[in-house]
């Protein structure tokens, strides 16, 4: 069966609902919708308050027995369709499993379900507790484990919930939840949660292609308790409100923030890489804790985004104390309850002792490198209100049911493994939403700690923007290659063929198709006269256009131009799109690269140049644009990268010794204006070579060819043709349209293949060789190692 024949014929049916809640179903292809019907008995479970829209969508589909995706905001209430399709399965004498992404939302979950429900069992690398209940919660990599051993649960299984399905998207363990998926069985039906995700209606076809059964997407966008968005500068006395619980973003109180930020001045070239914000952000923290603390917004989670810094952070805290004296006591009683469990010797650890002074202050830490039972210690006193600032890495947010009226960043960019990045918003989603307690605050409060200025593009989208897609993160390993080959019925082949990210690459066939065709028909009808003529003209052109850029990279290189950088120079500058024009140099700073010495220092131009009058007034550089012809300008001071400077001029002004008023400024452009017109053209540029004095081979070869397709270029019979521009700017875009064909062709071929299939017969070789497979791609037999190589990689805390 080929999903290219199957997949554009999976139905989409969009359903009726209230506005606050969409429903769509994805139908197997040959089968009639039918639409859901009122549950005849009494319902599973009863809730003591009004469900909203979603839940009541999502529990409608429950009772008829069909899988659904529920996609809602943290804290929306998305657990009560997990309980209801519980206490259904409970009902009707069948096996439910609850999978998690982390061993401590296992244990939570336990610990929630097991004051609801009697007959439940808890499953992760850490703990066993009755693995024979109805009601089984584990991790995914435990369920995955079952199902390459052939358990018997699984068979017996009538319903799985997936709790954070969205994880799906994580890159070191994504696939995990794509092999369980293909590996269960057809007859089971499905409850997915998620966070909001703008292509659930994708996933559920997926799902619907996998197991043959309709999959619903009920989405909500609804938040029960709006949020307040803050910023905090860097050494700054308060919080400025950038983004209201309207949505609204509030570019005045933006702009004053990044005001206070005087010492790192964002260029139009923007985009370095750091940290952003550990080193001096202590007193800051300190600072914003004791404020949230005085205006009574506790409890606050502060997201960090290592575990040194949790820890570093919470220990300057401990200078406060949040508790009184009952509050320390019950502190203390649950804390000793919660170690008697641990050995005499484990109790006198560094992690057990120190943590506790910090507890009875109601400060806590939370992150993976802390023991099983401190952290699940810690978020049973933070969920009843004994811990009133906690510092967390992000696993804190991954459907921990914690909400709290306060979250903190200490910092909007974090490491991912390869760069400094700023966050996704779908992290910052997942992470802010953890904000704002339903049914006890009116609105959550989040504050980003900023050391840097940030231009309102990156707050907006951090903010404002749409949560991440799920985009599937599967590849292959080797333990999945030795585990797939043990089991009966299934092979690698088959894993590869239905994962999801086949299957996205799949589902854009039909839309290549339509690429690939328009763009054939469009290139054909581009009919240019005298083409050949003009092909050779345009690729005269491209060279020489290449050649100036290695030009400007030589003579933008700080050794050669600083010292032509002197105040009252004439330069050029442009940034990608926009045009400022010449304008006159005032200074220039040189800053060394502190992380690298060997790396050329950075070098900024303060430059008098002409913007428009309407962007005169933003206080951020790179809101700064050039004015449109006819448009009304205003001479400002810009700060700008070195590699914006397009050309230098000859020419020096004498300036006014201050240029703080506008007059003065509008005197200097009037001077630039007089220049550009008096002196010569052939007189007015610096010469690189004369002028410069740069000697460089690579350099002098450059311009020497530079000066030989120009000559080239000239004595082309289509250079003093009056329809030349006409025809290149026609040929151009022909070029374009067949550059946009050629994707569109390069995509088809690799969306029409199996993807990673020759890495696969490239591990396949690797591990017959190694001896734990055979020819026959079966597991080597008498071999023990092959056995302990098919057992789980990493389970997560």
């Amino acid at each position: 069966m080929k999903l290219t024949e199957d997949m554009p014929r999976i139905a989409v049916h969009i359903i009726e609902t209230v506005e606050a809640c969409t429903h769509e179903v994805a139908v197997p292809p040959g089968e009639t919708y039918i639409p859901l019907q009122p549950p005849s008995e009494k319902p599973a479970k009863v809730y003591p308050f009004i469900l909203d829209p979603f839940q009541k969508e999502a529990i409608l589909c429950i009772d008829n027995n069909q899988s659904v995706l529920v996609s809602a905001h943290t804290s929306a209430g998305k657990t009560v369709v997990a309980e209801y399709a519980i206490a259904m399965c409970l009902h009707n004498k069948q096996r439910v499993i609850y999978t998690t992404p982390i061993k401590a939302l296992s244990n939570q979950k336990y610990r929630d379900f097991s004051d609801e429900f009697t007959d439940v069992g808890l499953l992760t690398g850490d703990v066993t507790i009755n693995p024979n209940a109805s009601c089984l919660i584990m991790t995914t990599e435990i369920l995955r484990s079952m199902l390459y051993r052939g358990s018997e649960v699984t068979r017996e299984v009538g319903w799985v919930i997936f709790d954070e399905i969205h994880y799906m998207r994580d890159k070191e363990r994504g696939y995990v939840w794509e092999e369980t998926l293909i590996l269960l069985p057809s007859t089971v039906h499905f409850v997915f949660l998620s966070a909001t995700i703008p292509n659930a209606s994708q996933f559920a076809q997926w799902i619907c292609y996998l197991h043959h059964q309709p999959c619903h997407v009920v989405y909500t966008d609804y938040r029960p308790t709006p949020l307040q968005h803050y910023i905090f500068p860097a050494g700054g006395e308060g919080i400025y409100l950038a983004v209201d619980e309207l949505g609204k973003f509030r570019e005045d109180n933006f702009n004053t923030a990044m005001a206070i930020l005087q010492d790192a001045p964002e260029q139009p070239e923007s985009g370095s890489k750091g940290k952003g914000g550990a080193a001096k952000g202590s007193s800051d923290c300190f600072k914003i804790v004791k404020m949230i603390m005085e205006r009574n917004f506790a409890p606050v989670i502060i997201f960090s985004f290592s575990k040194k810094e949790c820890e570093a952070y919470a220990l300057q805290m401990s200078k406060l104390d949040f508790n009184i004296a009952d509050e320390k006591q019950l502190v203390n009683e649950v804390f000793q309850n919660a170690i008697a469990l641990l050995s005499e010797e484990d109790r006198e650890l560094p992690q057990v002792v120190s943590v506790l002074p910090l507890l009875k202050r109601g400060i806590g830490i939370h992150h993976g490198g802390l023991l099983p039972i401190i952290k699940e210690t810690i978020e049973i006193l933070f969920g009843e209100g004994l811990i009133k600032c906690l510092f967390a890495t992000e696993t804190f947010a991954m459907g921990l049911n914690m909400p709290a009226r306060t979250v903190l960043f200490t910092s909007i960019r974090k490491f991912d493994g390869r760069d400094f990045r700023w966050l996704t918003s779908g992290e910052y989603i997942q992470m802010s939403g953890r904000a704002g307690r339903r049914g006890k605050d009116d609105k959550g409060i989040v504050i980003m700690m900023v050391d840097e200025k940030l231009n309102t593009a990156v707050v907006k989208n951090l903010v404002q923007g749409k949560a991440d897609p799920i985009n599937s993160a599967f590849h292959l390993t080797y333990n999945m290659v030795l585990n797939l080959l043990r089991v009966e019925q299934i092979n690698p082949e088959y894993i590869l063929e239905r994962s999801f990210f086949q299957f996205q690459n799949y589902s854009s066939i039909p839309a290549l198709c339509d690429r690939v065709s328009e763009g054939e028909d469009e290139l054909a009808s581009m009919v240019i006269e005298r083409e050949s003529e003009v092909e050779s003209y345009y690729k005269l052109q491209q060279t020489i256009e290449n050649l100036l850029k290695e030009r400007h990279s030589f003579i933008t290189r700080y050794t050669y131009i600083l010292p032509f950088l002197q105040p009252g120079r004439l330069v050029r500058v442009k940034n990608n799109d926009d045009n400022f024009g010449w304008g006159v140099v005032l200074s220039y700073k040189k800053q060394e690269n502190k992380k690298d010495p060997l790396k050329p220092p950075s070098v900024t131009v303060d430059i008098i140049l002409r913007v428009s009058e309407e962007s005169a007034a933003k206080k951020v550089t790179s809101d700064l644009k050039p004015p449109k012809p006819g448009e009304k300008s205003e001479p400002v001071v810009m700060t700008v990268m070195v590699k914006v400077i397009q050309d230098l001029s000859a020419v020096r002004l004498k300036l006014p010794s201050d240029l703080k008023p506008l007059d003065q400024r509008i005197m200097v452009v009037k001077m630039v204006d007089e220049a550009l017109r008096r002196v010569p053209e052939n007189q007015f540029l610096l010469d690189p070579v004369k002028n410069m004095k740069i000697k460089d081979e690579a350099f002098l070869d450059v311009m020497s060819k530079l000066d030989k397709f120009k000559a080239r270029m000239n004595s082309h019979k289509l250079h003093t043709d009056p329809a030349r521009d006409r025809l290149c700017e026609a040929f151009a875009k022909k070029m374009e349209v067949r550059k946009t064909l050629e994707n569109a062709e390069t995509d088809l071929k690799k969306a029409k293949s199996v993807l990673q299939m020759d890495e696969l017969k490239c591990r396949k070789r690797v591990l017959r060789r190694l001896g734990y497979a055979t020819s026959q791609d079966v597991i080597a037999e008498n071999e023990t190692w092959s056995s302990e190589a098919c057992q789980r990689e990493y389970e997560p805390t």
